[in-house]
């Protein structure tokens, strides 16, 4: 049975108002001289603050009997009176149900808890987070039944609005899926700290981090394109953190702003595995102050924070994925701190608590958890004139008695004198019928959405202007890199639209990368690993986010900066394995870097490897057999080259695949040393493409060559003498996919409507 609560109405304001009315004359006097009219009622009214705290001690159980003199609040490092505490708990783990000491239940007229869970899905392997949801599971199904429980499970999992059908929630639970990038995209298997310190030492020389990294990875005598290739992986990866921890802090962010428009009291229960966050000063990957300013809206919407940090290092350690490399006790201890980093920083602005367990040892401490909600004290504190403007105060809590924890917020915002008057006058009306009973669910927040004015000028042009158009308006802007900034910042454009919000920033970002501006090269892969996030489904990739990634890639590829691209393609490829376009653009990509001289020993057995893939596919076959033919004849490998375009029997539908086809023949028959084939196929090649100029100097060359001098001046002649905007489709022959790119994105902008 839970104890009832009386002679105290709930504080469900952040003003509240204490009264104390005083008689003018006693019982007895008014039994004597019943005719006497009573004397007035003086009423004096003091203002106070709303500060919940939980108050345990060393085993997490709740500390009872506790009156505002043993505690001490200071607002601004300055002390305020403390008016009144009240305890209010429920019956539960680690809580007396009856006694002198048992804590006061909530008033039947104050909202129950609302418990709101959210899994940083991200975090997690697949496999992994099946441990993590069971424990969770156990931990809801001890909440009492009348607690108000909901789920996030973001970036794009279940979402379960707070409700009292903790089956519901169960349900919801068991469709969570871990969605962390899969082995093998860390080439170089660098650790956390290690990434953080090679970033580091980008500029330092011998016995760096860095230099270790790279004997360990490239041998004692390190080849230099072994080298740049990882110097580009740490680079890379470091923008690639930044922008997912954007993704899942900016997430957290609005389910912790969403708990603001719930009543009473309120938990956020978060469950991560960490993420990479730089620990030295001006290192990467750096998240600033992420954390702590999502922390610190988590205390302006009166939520108290638990978080539960599952340390998965030591199973990523022994995964059949990682190589034995240096693997001490100090480095493992760092890394996961380095986890670890920004949830002690989000926790600590909320005035929270963490948890780390190790992986699927997570019930014990969701158990103390549990225990450590039953009960909190509800404290009126009165503040000074000098508070009462209506911002965000820090504010402190102490308890006299020692060896107690204080759990609470650390930031309170206090409204001025009007609006606490205000407040005052709708904090303790009459109970409505409807409340004087069960208390009804709590409603829905209301809709937070803030764009920066920037951002909303840049989206008009492109719902208004075409592709070209909302080119030329991005390239006029005049600071691109803090414009990517607060598009990044700001709530989306389309609210109700997360396709069309995805496809304007996959435009923004092309549209940093390709600046001259380094800022605003960064600020595009940054919002490129960020949307590569918020676009994931649990259920996996559907149609509109596989299409997203080809678009993305004929981009890199048009880019012609393979080291870029490549920290993207892979992981895109998990998403959407059977992906044509994407299959391709990986093995034009990983030929670019060949063709920049930064392979490294097997490479190109590698790069042959991926066209044979992209092979498989009817979509894709003639055109990877087309290019896996010319990378063989960049090998000197003529016969093999021309073995697979005699696969090729039924010409290409693309009159510029079609051209390459007979152009690429032409070349490997000649380096083949059979000029009569390579001459028809060059005249097949112009018959494709009339005017091509790489197909008639090729042509005219091998004429030279052959001694046919006036076919070749005549040749030349129609070289010199052809229109200056005749378009030769070889001129983007490796750029992959980026010869199609008005088609690829046009197709994207259509899905996204």
């Amino acid at each position: 049975m839970r104890a009832v609560l009386r002679h105290v109405a709930p504080l469900l304001a952040l003003v509240a108002t204490c009264s104390t009315a005083f008689a003018g004359a006693g019982q007895g006097q008014a039994a004597q001289e019943p005719q006497q009219p009573q004397a007035p009622r003086i009423r004096v009214s003091v203002d106070v603050v709303a500060v919940d705290v939980q108050v345990i001690d060393s085993t997490g159980r709740p500390v009872p009997n506790l009156g505002p003199e043993k505690f001490s609040v200071t607002i601004n490092g300055r002390r305020r009176r403390v008016v009144s505490a009240e305890q209010i708990g429920n019956d539960g783990p680690g809580t007396a149900s009856d006694g002198p000491s048992a804590p006061a239940a909530r008033p039947s007229s104050a909202p129950e808890r609302v418990i709101m869970i959210a899994v940083d899905c991200i975090s997690f392997d697949t496999g992994a987070v099946h441990e993590v949801i069971q424990n969770v599971q156990a931990f809801l199904r001890r909440l009492e039944p009348d607690d108000y429980v909901g789920l996030s499970a973001y970036p794009n999992g279940a979402v379960v609005t707070p409700t009292t059908n903790h089956a519901e929630v169960l349900r919801a639970l068991g469709t969570v899926v871990g969605q962390r990038d899969g082995p093998g995209l860390n080439r170089y298997h660098m650790r956390p700290s290690e990434i953080i310190d090679a970033n580091r030492d980008l500029s330092a020389g011998a016995g760096s981090t860095l230099d270790a990294i790279v004997r360990r990875e490239c041998g004692i005598e390190p080849d230099p394109n072994c080298r740049y290739q990882l110097v580009a992986e740490v680079t890379n990866s470091a923008l690639y953190y930044e922008g997912q921890a954007t993704a899942s802090l900016g997430m957290l962010r609005t389910i912790v702003m969403q708990m603001q428009g719930y009543p009473g009291r309120k938990t956020l229960l978060l469950v991560s595995g960490g993420m990479i966050a730089s620990d030295s000063p001006g290192g990467r990957p750096d998240l600033g102050g992420l954390g702590i300013q999502v922390g610190k809206a988590a205390a302006a919407a009166n939520t108290a924070i638990y978080t539960l940090y599952i340390d998965s290092t030591l199973h990523d350690r022994f995964g059949a994925e990682t190589r034995n490399a240096d693997r001490t006790v100090n480095n493992q201890l760092r890394d996961r701190a380095v986890l670890a980093r920004w949830l002690e920083q989000f926790t600590g602005a909320a005035g929270g608590a963490l948890f780390s367990v190790q992986l699927g040892n997570a019930d014990a401490a969701l158990t103390r958890i549990q225990t450590e909600l039953s009960s909190y004290y509800l404290l009126g504190v009165e503040p000074a004139e000098e508070d009462r403007n209506g911002r965000t105060h820090e504010v402190a809590v102490k308890v006299t008695q020692p060896n107690l924890t204080i759990r609470g917020r650390r930031w309170v915002m206090i409204p001025t004198r009007s609006a606490g008057a205000a407040a005052a006058a709708v904090a303790d009306p009459a109970p409505s019928p409807a409340s004087a009973g069960r208390p009804a669910p709590p409603a829905p927040p209301p809709p937070r959405h803030t764009v920066a004015a920037e951002v909303t000028a840049l989206a008009d042009v492109f719902d208004r202007a075409d592709a070209a158009g909302f080119e030329k308006a991005v390239y006029e802007v005049d600071d691109l890199p803090n414009l990517l900034r607060a598009f990044r910042q700001s709530d989306s454009p389309w609210p109700e639209n997360r396709r069309r919000t995805a496809v304007f920033a996959l435009e923004l970002a092309i549209a940093g990368l390709r600046s001259g501006n380094r800022d605003a090269r960064d600020e595009g892969g940054r919002l490129l690993a960020e949307y590569g996030v918020r676009l994931r489904d649990p259920a996996g990739a559907d149609a509109f986010e596989c299409w997203w990634f080809v678009t993305e890639a004929s981009s890199l590829a048009g880019l012609f900066a393979p080291e870029n691209a490549l920290l993207f393609i892979p992981r895109s490829l998990q998403r959407c394995p059977n992906e044509p376009r994407l299959r391709l653009a990986h093995a034009v990509i990983s030929e670019q870097q060949w063709l920049r001289g930064r392979t490294t020993a097997g490479q190109e057995a590698e790069i042959l490897n991926l066209y044979e893939q992209a092979i498989k596919f009817p979509e894709t076959a003639i055109e990877a057999r087309v290019r896996a033919a010319r990378f063989l004849y960049g090998m000197g490998q003529f016969d093999r080259g021309l073995a697979l375009l005699q696969e090729i029997t039924t010409p290409a539908a693309d009159l510029e695949l079609r051209y390459f086809t007979h152009l690429i023949r032409g070349q490997l028959l000649r380096g083949a040393g059979r000029p009569d084939e390579a001459a028809a196929a060059f005249r097949a090649a112009l018959q494709a493409w009339p005017g091509a100029q790489s197909a008639r100097v090729a042509l005219m060359t091998l004429q030279v060559v052959r001694g046919n001098r006036d076919e070749a001046a005549a040749l030349a002649e129609e070289v010199q003498v052809a229109p200056t905007d005749q378009y030769d489709p070889w001129w983007t022959y490796f750029l992959g996919d980026f010869r199609i790119y008005p088609a690829i994105r046009g197709k994207l902008r259509e899905m996204g409507r």
